[in-house]
């Protein structure tokens, strides 16, 4: 369970916006997100974890790459439970955060799996490299489909959108890559909602659902919700999915750019 819940913290806004094209909201390289994880059993919310992002730029013999670093991880207090320590990274073009390579590692409970990816345009083809916990290690060759993003680079783009030409309860396909593997599945605006936090801060946002797939964790449906603040800056202030037992959530702790502090409740 509170694998399930970095997992979903590092999952914040999962959405490929399929024929919205413009991009009012230009993002910038110099963005620090910190996340707090929490697990909801019986009407007690624990928070038994964080994750970080790091969205920065760097720049390979001259040419400028965007890269966004995520980072989960569950407190000591938990770690006899269950011990989590995810990364998730991935490169981009600028502007447009179309990957060029990606990388997720994970240590859950002292299993660790390892993906590697490079995506080739003028082939149209994903090179992988996966060792995926007690199993072998094995290279694979998967089709790069139009549009796709694995989860930061989708996640990220997805803040670029024009949020206000969608038309409530909408659904809009998207393609990303997981665990190996290509998914189609959607997400649907929902319109706006004013959420609050624990400080009691209120938030203007613009709500989403996502398809979520059958797995060890989530039943099948549209049980993810995420809300995305309605300032300039478009951070995701909260995401909740249902679990098989129980829920969980990633709420927003604090926000900087470059260096100066945007939002703060760590209370």
């Amino acid at each position: 369970m509170k694998a399930t819940s970095l997992k979903i913290s590092l999952l914040l806004f999962l959405a490929f916006a399929g024929d919205l094209q413009a991009q009012p909201v230009k993002l910038q390289p110099g963005e620090k997100l910190r996340y707090g994880a929490y697990y909801n059993w019986h009407f007690i919310w624990i928070r038994s974890g964080e994750v970080n992002f790091n969205f920065s730029s760097v720049k390979t013999a001259g040419t400028e790459r965007w890269k966004v670093q995520a980072d989960g991880h569950t407190f000591k207090a938990y770690d006899l439970l269950y011990k989590i320590r995810d990364t998730l990274q991935t490169e981009c073009q600028p502007g447009t955060f179309e990957p060029i390579q990606a990388r997720q590692t994970m240590n859950h409970g002292g299993s660790r799996a390892d993906y590697r990816y490079r995506l080739a345009p003028a082939t149209k083809k994903i090179f992988s490299e996966v060792k995926r916990f007690d199993q072998p290690f094995f290279r694979d060759t998967l089709e790069l489909a139009p549009g796709i993003r694995d989860m930061l680079a989708t996640a990220y783009w997805f803040r670029t959108i024009d949020f206000s030409k969608l038309e409530t309860g909408r659904k809009i396909p998207f393609t990303m890559l997981v665990d190996n593997e290509v998914h189609h599945i959607y997400y649907r605006y929902l319109g706006k909602e004013t959420i609050k936090n624990r400080n009691n801060q209120s938030f203007n946002c613009h709500k989403f659902s996502i398809l979520l797939l059958q797995g060890d964790f989530f039943p099948a449906g549209e049980y993810l919700k995420v809300w995305i603040d309605d300032s300039p800056h478009r951070f995701p202030v909260m995401v909740e999915t249902k679990i098989l037992v129980g829920s969980v959530k990633a709420m927003l702790e604090t926000a900087e750019v470059n260096g100066v502090p945007i939002y703060r409740d760590d209370k």
